[in-house]
């Protein structure tokens, strides 16, 4: 997370009966130990297998990334937004 961004890769799109919208297994490289760590995320429309995804302030804006509101320009569409930081949406 040095650049400000940490880089993941879309490993799986995964249908859940339970919901309305699929899901894709992000997995990202733990920046503290040699591990990998795996999120479950709501696939965007656009996002696929294989993609780099890009989490952190200093992301760019595009489809599948994750960046706080206060860095997007005004107008732009976004899929989820959380009140407080890793409350998931709710």
């Amino acid at each position: 997370e040095r650049q400000g961004y940490m880089k993941g890769l879309i490993k799986n799109i995964i249908h859940d009966p339970g919901r309305g919208a699929p899901l894709c297994e992000v997995v990202f490289h733990d920046p503290y130990r040699y591990k990998l760590k795996k999120e479950l995320w709501v696939a965007v429309e656009g996002a696929h297998t294989g993609q780099f995804v890009y989490c952190g302030a200093k992301a760019q804006l595009a489809i599948g990334n994750v960046l706080p509101v206060g860095k997007m320009p005004e107008g732009t569409v976004i899929s989820m937004c959380e009140e407080k930081a890793t409350d998931r949406g709710r």
